[in-house]
């Protein structure tokens, strides 16, 4: 099994550069041209805003669809079980491999980052489906969000996560990888710069503050504000806060 695993990885970082080369193909074209042709009118034409904007957007989708659903489906575990596993195995290994498999193309969709409202509702939510990530309807994620583990965090409808802000269903322990699925209910909002770690679950309409950390395996009852790190009940949502919550929440911070 040991030696499967590691001719698994093996296949996979070779077909993974090989679609990589063919997706950047019109790019490598474009430049070839530009290097041979005279045809001035056409170099400006290919050179405009809008066809680079196009060529690179086939390259993008034409990426996640053939590597999400050929290269990793059959190479990896396209959803990895949860549980411990042992860094330096081979599983361990094949886990670790599909943990950042969905990377190069969370890099390409940073270029989108400049259109914060298309790349947090339509493009890096929906296209990170084909990674595993589980998205409801109208979910917002805000630019440099770090959604790690796709396949095993789910985010609810309606649904906000904030800027910087790190999602995860895993952690590194030691020698060992812990996967736990996390899932952040509906009409949920996670605050900038805040931490999800694994295993967390968010009831429906709970709020995580800004610069706020939950432990891993933490649960948030519906309804609920929690700020702090790590994280602790605030008070409940639609309440105001009082001078005490504050501050004990300060206190143990």
């Amino acid at each position: 099994m040991a030696v499967i695993n590691d001719l698994r990885i093996i296949l996979y970082f070779s077909l993974t550069f090989i679609v990589l080369v063919l997706s950047f193909f019109p790019e490598g074209w474009l430049v070839y041209f530009l290097v041979t042709s005279s045809d001035l009118g056409l170099i400006h034409y290919l050179l405009s805003p809008l066809y680079l904007f196009l060529t690179y957007s086939f390259t993008v989708l034409f990426f996640g669809v053939i590597h999400s659903q050929f290269v990793v489906r059959f190479t990896l575990p396209f959803i990895i079980e949860p549980g411990i596993y042992p860094r330096y195995s081979s599983l361990g290994r094949l886990v670790a491999v599909r943990i950042t498999a969905d990377g190069i193309f969370k890099s390409m969709l940073k270029v989108y980052t400049a259109l914060p409202f298309i790349w947090g509702i339509l493009l890096f939510p929906q296209l990170m489906r084909l990674y595993g990530l589980k998205v409801g309807k109208n979910v917002y994620i805000t630019t440099r969000t770090y959604i790690e583990t796709a396949g095993l965090v789910e985010i609810g409808d309606n649904s906000f996560i904030g800027y910087n802000s790190v999602v995860t269903g895993h952690a590194n322990e030691g020698t060992s990888i812990v996967v736990s699925p996390t899932k952040i209910g509906k009409n949920c909002m996670v605050g900038t710069y805040s931490i999800v770690a694994c295993g967390v679950e968010f009831g429906d309409n709970s709020i995580l503050g800004a610069k706020s950390g939950v432990k891993k395996g933490e649960k948030i009852p519906p309804g609920e504000v929690w700020i702090g790190l790590p994280a602790q009940k605030l008070r409940n949502r639609g309440e105001r806060t009082n001078d005490s919550q504050w501050k004990s929440t300060q206190e143990n911070r």
